[in-house]
């Protein structure tokens, strides 16, 4: 560590101490410790720079979630196609900004990897501009259910934004069938959220 950099992060350390994020965090930048800037602009309420920083880190879900906070869906899926995942960014324009026609356009490019998120993204646009909920429906039935994850927490909230509670519900109760029954705390969360209620879940503890 050069000598100025250990000036920057002293000086990082006594902004801290004396509870001015923002100034530490310009330090901590300056210094090239981008995490630890990132953090002290998303704790001063910076969240432009915050953004800025966790992006060079490479930490893309947390710019992104900086820019979303912000509103800048644009930026947010930005982020996401810098980092080479256009299915990701093109979730985020259509999720988050209702922008199925450029959502449709990335995820048919040759960037988009095949596989069941883009089928998720293509089948919530086609809901969304009124084209019915049918290609939704197979898509959500084709997942796998021996696994919890990304793409079966998109089926979730796809069905969430068209209004299908029941496709949400479904995609719970098979991967609880499939062999996950830790899935049933992020259940109950959904449907205490989306219904006012866990009444008919399965039993046991949350």
């Amino acid at each position: 560590m050069t000598d100025a950099r250990r000036l920057l992060e002293r000086a990082a350390d006594c902004y801290e101490q004396a509870g001015l994020p923002l100034e530490a965090a310009r330090c901590r930048e300056r210094a090239g410790t981008l995490h630890p800037a990132a953090v002290l602009y998303e704790r001063g309420g910076d969240l432009e720079r915050a953004a800025d920083c966790y992006a060079r880190a490479r930490l893309v879900p947390e710019a992104v979630s900086c820019w979303l906070r912000l509103g800048r869906v644009e930026e947010a899926a930005g982020c996401w196609e810098q980092a080479g995942d256009v299915v990701s960014a093109a979730w985020v324009l259509v999720t988050a900004g209702r922008n199925t026609a450029r959502a449709r356009w990335l995820v048919d490019g040759d960037r988009a990897e095949p596989g069941v998120r883009r089928t998720i993204v293509r089948a919530l646009c086609r809901a969304l501009e009124g084209g019915g909920h049918s290609a939704l429906r197979d898509a959500l039935a084709a997942l796998d259910h021996r696994q919890w994850g990304t793409p079966q927490r998109w089926a979730v909230e796809a069905a969430d934004l068209v209004g299908r509670p029941d496709l949400a519900a479904q995609v719970f109760a098979d991967a609880y069938a499939g062999g996950h029954p830790a899935v049933l705390v992020e259940w109950r969360e959904w449907a205490e959220r989306a219904l006012g209620g866990t009444a008919g879940l399965p039993g046991g503890a949350a």
